[in-house]
């Protein structure tokens, strides 16, 4: 397998933003410094818009509001009447507030909807950017007032990050955007006009996966039954049957509620079954052929149809098991399940290729990477598809995470008694859990490998070097409970 390095940014989830925001602070970046970068940038497209002309800055609630607080302020734009319209009274975040104080400090900032009356050179949206709900998303309240009375003036449109309301009915239409660090996805769409990106001071190490990838862990809902937070079906075992188990605690620890784990007779039989997971047993003894093919397609058209499906733990490389592995990814993927291929499974891929079609994540090591990769690259071998759908994680001290249109990051850190045989288990189960509740393949990969490698630290300062793999998943638990809680 050739060797991979970082690339070029690729085209970010809105989502990714929250995720590269917190990875920066936990790295001790300041959050303020960052928003005095961008809004320098924002100053400068803004001068060189506006010509010297009045310039109108609309900032919002959030941090968007506080790159425009920063900028109206800006010595590049003393030169030009500024006029600031917050939306509301107050800023929602601490650094917002802060770029707020710092603004009205040296101008009057007016509160919407009292809005002096000029014939402005240019018009600075900064209502809402990435902080949104998502493309497509009707602006409401003041917000919603804001962009229509923006809809009804004849002047230029500088947007911060995002044009306010992207993709919906009720939003703003931008003559030129800035952009930070990458471009977003989406913003290919009409309503961007000239896409500029800014960089922003902060080390590679940022877009790692991390403490930040919990911010797109999916949210709790209050009145949550059984069955909500996913299904998921584990397919392995023959012989050997603890690798399955293994997986099945770490997804049933990720918040997946229900862990369906399918062994052969002979496997499930030798298996002291946890309470937490939920035995399939399959018609074949020994291990997997295509006398399991009835079991399994029977339990994809059932009322259990799962989320998502891991296969290959403690599968073995028979070689009937290696063709009904290729038929049931074939399966799951012409049902659109999202699976996770692992272990032995590995070699029932296409040589070279990423299943045509397939949703999900691969999680080979280096040996089996090499193998079933051939000498291509992930990144050429997930060629054609595209987004967040799929991934590779290759394994190893530095785990390499590789996603379509460029998409590739390192996970670090983690003990080394982490590479205890069973830890593969715990990712593969990990990742599966959270494509069962609802993630995609990238946020799923990137959150898997970040939450076992801190899992396994936790893990080890309390067990220490006698730890085996099944002291890990109650730490996982664990890490989430405390990354989400902190979010």
């Amino acid at each position: 397998m050739r060797a991979q390095s970082k690339s070029e940014p690729w085209e970010l989830h809105w989502k990714e933003v929250a995720v590269f925001d917190r990875n920066a602070s936990s790295l001790g970046i300041d959050e303020f410094e960052l928003m005095l970068s961008a809004s320098e940038s924002l100053a400068k497209e803004a001068a060189a818009m506006s010509k010297g002309g009045p310039v109108l800055f609309l900032c919002g609630p959030g941090n968007n509001g506080g790159d425009g607080f920063l900028a109206s302020c800006s010595q590049t734009l003393s030169d030009s009447e500024v006029v600031v319209v917050a939306s509301h009274e107050k800023s929602k975040t601490s650094t917002s507030a802060r770029a707020r104080e710092s603004a009205s400090s040296r101008s009057t900032i007016h509160l919407w909807p009292e809005v002096p009356n000029r014939d402005w050179s240019l018009i600075v949206d900064c209502l809402l950017g990435a902080g949104f709900s998502g493309p497509g998303t009707e602006p409401r309240g003041k917000i919603g007032e804001i962009t229509s009375w923006v809809a009804s003036c004849s002047s230029p449109v500088l947007s911060c990050d995002i044009p306010t309301g992207l993709g919906s009915q009720g939003a703003i239409v931008a003559d030129r955007t800035v952009t930070f660090h990458s471009r977003k996805m989406w913003m290919s769409e009409s309503g961007c006009g000239e896409v500029v990106v800014s960089k922003l001071p902060w080390p590679d190490s940022v877009v790692d996966c991390g403490i930040g990838d919990a911010a797109r862990y999916p949210v709790f809902s209050k009145d949550a039954r059984k069955g909500d937070r996913g299904r998921l079906l584990v397919i392995g075992g023959g012989p050997y049957h603890g690798a399955p188990i293994l997986s099945g605690l770490a997804a049933a620890r990720s918040g997946c509620d229900l862990v369906h784990v399918a062994m052969p007779s002979s496997a499930s039989g030798r298996t002291k079954w946890p309470n937490s997971l939920i035995p399939e047993i399959l018609t074949d003894e020994d291990y997997l052929t295509s006398e399991s093919t009835g079991d399994i397609a029977e339990f994809l058209d059932s009322p259990r149809r799962p989320q998502a499906m891991l296969i290959g733990p403690g599968i073995g490389r028979e070689e009937s098991t290696v063709e009904i592995v290729k038929d049931i990814i074939s399966m799951a993927s012409s049902k659109e399940i999202p699976v996770v291929v692992d272990a032995d499974a590995i070699s029932s891929l296409p040589v070279g290729k990423w299943p045509e079609g397939l949703q999900g994540v691969a999680t080979p090591h280096h040996g089996e990477a090499e193998r079933w990769l051939s000498g291509t690259t992930p990144r050429k071998a997930l060629q054609g598809s595209n987004g967040e759908t799929a991934a590779i994680v290759v394994t190893g001290q530095r785990d390499e995470i590789t996603g379509p249109d460029g998409r590739f990051c390192y996970a670090t850190g983690g003990h080394p008694r982490m590479a205890v045989g069973g830890t593969g288990d715990l990712l593969a189960g990990l990742i599966g859990g959270l494509l069962a509740q609802g993630m995609a393949a990238w946020p799923a990969s990137r959150l898997g490998c970040a939450v076992l490698r801190e899992a396994g630290n936790r893990a080890t300062r309390k067990t220490g070097p006698g730890l085996l793999a099944e002291d890990v998943p109650v730490h996982i638990a664990h890490t989430l409970s405390d990354w989400t809680r902190s979010a």
